[in-house]
């Protein structure tokens, strides 16, 4: 839980990888400042779960990965094998001493401590009492900035050398390969099942999004030689090598037929919400979000399913709750409408199981064109507790199933909490939000000069309340089934490293 000010109400300001606004190159992105030392950790307290179980790791395919934080003592998952740390593609990452000098990053307006709500609504059900149901949708109230890690990706690894110490995971990315499924005129398919085996008949299988694409990272997977993929989905199967002689390309899988798509597309998306005492302003955004995606998808022939699940901390009141993915739009919001911040109290908080609780306790479809989570936090998951699963896993899992998470890191989010919201979104084919305060533009939060960015300003840059932010991200993955599937931002090279005319133009 990190400190707030949540009196000012703020307009929304969207920063794109693209011409509008992307970082000049030679920037290491979007980096908050850290809040400081983060506090011992207090010892472990049982806690008190609602509906969303989180899964045991020896039913967890990934639990073989031998994960071990950057920086820190090797914390190997309940099931993984006892290997070297030089064998495994998540790797430690040095010490503080061994990493790259980094410029610090200057300071964001922070908000004034504010007093700590009281005591969680209960723990069942949430409250149905009248919620309200202004004429006209409020503004949340959260300004933001956006960074895509995958449009930058060499950048992107330039950051995480620099980073060394935190005690985050350290997830070998150094490879990428999209791998893009399109059916016979060249048009990309979505939720289809792309399995990839190597020489030593190791395997795994990913699900394309909305844009047809998958991404597959050879060595955080463990996987070596030669690669054969194969999609099967719409009746038919191709298969094609993937060679890796280069860091990054792209793959594609022609089916031999045209695809079918159902004629109203259905899209899931579910909030990840740190609930704690210091997420007033954020909560309430949410509450408006969801307000949002009922009355301005209304009439498209787009089906939304929504879901949310809120999680505290181990001590608090309860760890998770879980809201059921529903089309329901009017009912969920008024389910959710008594969702107050509370709890809390040291810094890091139990993202991991809330993580672990919407990807395995929420009803995630198959038939879904598009699936998409919003991770909002201030502050980084624990780190240190007996018995969590790994984000690292949960980031794993949701690449294999298409889910994209988008992480949106409030105001104040330490170092590590920063890293780790990016890994989450760039691993899985999402972007980064980092949300602003006091008016600061993206400058406060080291994601570049936007004047010196093709001619943009800050001005110019795409605006709008967090409500209009997530709206605009589910017409974006709708807008990609007609898209191009094999125009890839930063394929190659990095979007921010072209000239403006060369770029990859995100659409808005």
């Amino acid at each position: 839980m990190r400190t707030h000010l949540g009196t000012a109400s703020l307009t929304l300001s969207l920063v794109l990888a693209g011409c509008a606004g992307g970082a000049p190159a030679g920037s290491r992105g979007p980096s908050l400042p850290a809040a400081g030392e983060r506090p011992a950790a207090p010892a472990d307290e049982a806690p008190s779960v609602q509906p969303a179980p989180s899964p045991s790791a020896a039913d967890d395919p990934t639990t073989d990965l031998g994960d071990a934080p950057a920086g820190g003592a090797a914390e190997k998952e309940e099931g993984a094998p006892e290997s070297g740390a030089s064998d495994l593609p998540y790797a430690r990452g040095g010490t503080a001493a061994a990493a790259a000098p980094r410029a610090a990053a200057p300071r964001a307006p922070t908000r004034p401590a504010e007093a700590k709500a009281g005591s969680a609504s209960g723990a069942g059900a949430a409250s149905r009492s009248e919620p309200l149901k202004p004429p006209a949708i409020a503004a949340s109230g959260v300004r933001a900035g956006e960074w895509d890690d995958n449009a930058n990706y060499r950048e992107w690894q330039a950051f995480l050398g620099t980073q060394l110490g935190l005690g985050h995971v350290a997830v070998d990315v150094s490879q990428r390969r999209f791998l893009v499924v399109t059916d016979s005129s060249g048009q990309g398919v979505p939720s289809c099942d792309v399995t990839v085996s190597d020489a030593a008949q190791r395997s795994l299988t990913l699900r394309t999004t909305a844009s047809g694409r998958a991404i597959l990272f050879p060595r955080a997977e463990r996987l070596q030689g030669r690669l054969t993929a194969t999609a099967r989905c719409q009746g038919s199967s191709v298969s094609a090598s993937v060679p890796l002689q280069d860091a990054d390309a792209a793959v594609e899988l022609r089916l031999p037929v045209a695809r079918a798509l159902p004629g109203r597309r259905t899209v899931d998306v579910a909030f990840v919400l740190d609930t704690t005492g210091s997420m007033s302003e954020e909560i309430e955004g949410v509450k408006a979000t969801i307000r949002a995606v009922a009355e301005r998808l209304e009439g498209t022939g787009t089906s939304v399913r929504i879901g949310l699940v809120e999680y505290k901390d181990r001590g608090d009141a309860y760890v998770t709750r879980a809201y059921p993915m529903t089309t329901d739009l009017d009912g969920f919001s008024d389910s959710v409408a008594a969702i107050r911040a509370s709890g809390g109290g040291d810094t890091p908080e139990a993202m991991n199981e809330g993580l672990a609780a919407a990807l395995e306790g929420l009803d995630w479809s198959e038939r879904s064109v598009a699936r998409m989570a919003f991770v909002i936090a201030d502050a980084p998951p624990h780190l240190d507790y007996a018995g969590d699963r790994s984000y690292s896993l949960s980031m794993r899992d949701a690449a294999r199933r298409g889910i994209q998470l988008f992480t949106v890191s409030a105001s104040g989010m330490d170092a590590l909490g920063q890293v780790v919201m990016r890994q989450l979104a760039q691993f899985t084919g999402g972007s980064s939000l980092f949300v602003l305060r006091g008016g600061a533009g993206p400058q406060s939060a080291g994601g570049g000069d936007p004047r010196s960015s093709c001619g943009g300003t800050h001005e110019s840059y795409t605006s709008g309340n967090l409500d209009q932010l997530i709206v605009g991200r589910i017409r974006r993955e709708l807008a990609a089934l007609d898209a191009q599937p094999l125009a890839i931002a930063g394929l190659r090279r990095d979007e921010n490293a072209k000239p403006c005319a060369e770029r990859v133009v995100i659409a808005r």
